[in-house]
């Protein structure tokens, strides 16, 4: 299992995290609001977005990638993958997260 993130503005935050889950791309998606500071084409930026916290089954990382970028509204998406501790996470989730992100 592994947790990917990404953010992107609230308006389609809701939209991309139902139609990965309803594709089984990922089991479950969190959302959080944040305020994201970066640099973007030399410019400092400041914006309201949503962060998605995805859990996906190992197998399925390429699979979120590729959709995400094909639904995301940004030129260059955020996708970061954390690892999980799997030996140590409640084994009934990680199966559930392998089980719901079937391929």
């Amino acid at each position: 299992m592994k947790i990917a993130l990404t953010n992107l503005p609230p308006e389609h935050g809701e939209r991309i995290a139902r139609l990965l889950v309803e594709e089984h791309v990922v089991a479950c998606v969190n959302m959080y609001p944040v305020q994201s500071i970066y640099s973007w084409k030399g410019k400092i930026c400041s914006e309201a977005e949503v962060t998605l916290m995805m859990k996906v089954s190992t197998a399925g990382v390429e699979r979120l990638k590729h959709r995400l970028c094909e639904l995301h509204p940004y030129e260059l998406p955020e996708f970061v993958v954390l690892d999980v501790d799997n030996q140590a996470s409640l084994r009934e989730y990680v199966d559930f997260v392998r089980s719901e992100t079937r391929l």
